[in-house]
């Protein structure tokens, strides 16, 4: 049971009709052209006749113009390059860049558009066979033949019965008849069966060579299938995978179409850095440029390390990407861990960064203060001669503190007064003598013992190293201590507050790569 084709329009003749005159119509590797340019793959060819869908041919002939010219297939965004199809996007004072598709894109919708393609085919089968005598080229040649060879014979049996006597008679036609059955006799019986052979012959090899085209056609479309899938799978691989895989370690993913958009941002740049370029052509790259960063400030990319305002040189250098969810998370671990650095430093120094005393520190001061308080009190008092001025002295200290005693001694007794100040003044050396002795006395879990400049340096090393990378962005393994400004501030008054020596605290300096000018001119930022 014969099969129906989808392939039933001539394509010639489709053309033919559609005003497209036939000496343009010609073929080529299995192609109808037009005026010498591929019109349309075949999709069956029986004896040299093309044949194809209506809907290819009208999907086919809709690329061809009023003129019936063939008219250039515009360039798609996808395969225009990033430079001309962005400055195609400019248009008076507004540019709009439209991201490329990627080629991973491309190739999944050629794989949709052949599955489409060839989901309606079928393999065809021959019109069953049929002999018809009179259409076979051949019969003809052989009827006159035949007719021939009986004449012939009528002649020479006409000759040899003339010979005999017999001339024209009955007995001579009849045996002209005779000639003449015998001779369509045997082109029936012989002739027209071999013909008829030769006619199925033929048939069978028309049919054959059809399945073979057929099947050679379809298998071409199904590796042509193949080959798209493969090729897919590597660039899903190259531009989908391996960044997933990068952005797990790094926790910056970066898509294909971004690094499109900043390699067409730095061929801008470099374009609008170029010596002898007009400013017209820099307002033009300016405008290109400014869409581009819009655009990767819309997919989450900040398009400030970009701008404007940074050459070409710098931007080569940034390394760019969307932070993941997994890079956030790492982000806020390494902050958190800073932070306990910092605060654990504090506490050892007994300061933080931003001035504040730890609660053991203030409490040390306090003490200390009432100590050296209470330690004058007791030298003023016992300088204090007269028994009235001391008793009063002893109550004015006890409810309202040394300050408040002195200063109401000065208003009831100069001598008095005189007295205490004397002791005072001359004791500064004893009562540094008198602290020391206080805070040895202390036990140790309540004294403060600063950190060695060993670990000040350490410590410092610890807060504010950071990796070196190459020039592709990635970490080389080695460290080096922080560029950034308000990181080196941060640390030059960390290393100050720690309360070591001048010498220690420039040794530490200088070991965190200061310089003596540099460190000069930073201390005298802190007079105190």
């Amino acid at each position: 049971m014969a099969t129906t084709s989808p392939y039933t329009t001539g394509i010639r003749s489709a053309l033919n009709n559609k005003g497209v005159d036939n000496s343009r119509v010609g073929y080529k590797d299995g192609f109808v052209t037009v005026d010498g340019k591929n019109f349309l793959k075949a999709d069956l060819n029986n004896k040299g006749t093309t044949y194809t869908s209506q809907a290819n041919f009208d999907k086919a002939y809709g690329g061809l113009n009023l003129g019936n010219q063939p008219t250039a297939s515009p360039v798609s965004p996808a395969s225009a390059s990033p430079m001309a199809q962005a400055a195609a996007n400019v248009t008076g004072k507004q540019a709009v860049y439209t991201p490329p598709t990627s080629q991973a894109s491309q190739t999944l919708g050629k794989i949709g558009t052949g599955i489409d393609q060839s989901a309606g085919f079928q393999f065809t089968t021959p019109e069953a066979f049929s002999y018809n005598a009179e259409s076979d080229p051949a019969y003809p040649s052989q009827l006159a033949l035949a007719k021939q060879n009986a004449a012939d014979q009528q002649i020479d049996t006409n000759a040899m019965l003339r010979a005999s006597g017999q001339g024209k008679s009955s007995y001579s036609e009849t045996v002209a008849n005779q000639i003449g059955n015998k001779a369509m006799s045997t082109l029936s019986d012989t002739i027209i069966p071999q013909l008829m052979q030769q006619a199925y012959q033929r048939y069978t090899d028309d049919a054959n060579r059809n399945l073979q085209t057929q099947q050679l056609n379809y298998g071409v479309s199904q590796d042509q299938l193949s080959n798209l899938s493969s090729l897919y799978g590597l660039q899903n691989q190259e531009y989908f995978q391996n960044p997933l895989i990068e952005s797990e370690t790094t926790g910056n993913y970066l898509p294909e179409e971004a690094k499109a958009a900043i390699s067409n941002l730095m061929g801008l740049k470099g374009q609008a850095e170029t010596k002898g370029v007009t400013a017209a052509e820099r307002a033009d790259y300016s405008k290109q440029a400014d869409a581009i960063r819009s655009y990767l400030d819309s997919i989450g990319i900040d398009s400030t390390k970009y701008g404007a305002n940074v050459s070409a040189a710098q931007a080569s250098q940034v390394t760019p990407g969307i932070r993941t969810l997994q890079g956030q998370q790492l982000d806020q671990q390494n902050e958190q861990q800073q932070w306990e650095n910092r605060f654990n430093y504090g506490q050892a120094t007994g300061q933080f960064s931003n001035g504040q005393k730890t609660l053991q520190a203030q409490q040390m001061d306090t003490a200390n203060s009432q100590y050296a308080e209470q330690f004058a009190y007791q030298k003023a008092r016992d300088a204090i001669t007269d028994q009235r001025w001391k008793t009063e002295f002893d109550e004015n200290v006890r409810q309202y503190g040394l300050g408040y005693g002195l200063q109401q001694l000065s208003q009831s007794s100069d001598d008095a007064y005189r007295q205490a100040q004397i002791a005072l003044s001359q004791d500064d050396n004893d009562r540094a003598w008198a602290q020391l002795d206080y805070d040895q006395s202390q036990p140790a879990a309540s004294k403060y013992s600063g950190m060695t400049a060993s670990q000040v340096l350490d410590n410092m090393k610890a807060l504010y190293s950071e990796p070196v990378l190459d020039k592709y962005g990635d970490a080389t393994g080695k460290t080096q201590m922080s560029t950034d400004t308000t990181k080196r501030k941060e640390m030059f008054e960390s290393v100050v507050d720690a309360g070591l020596s001048n010498t220690e605290t420039k040794q530490i300096l200088l070991s965190l790569g200061f310089n003596m000018k540099d460190i000069e001119a930073r201390i005298k930022q802190y007079p105190n």
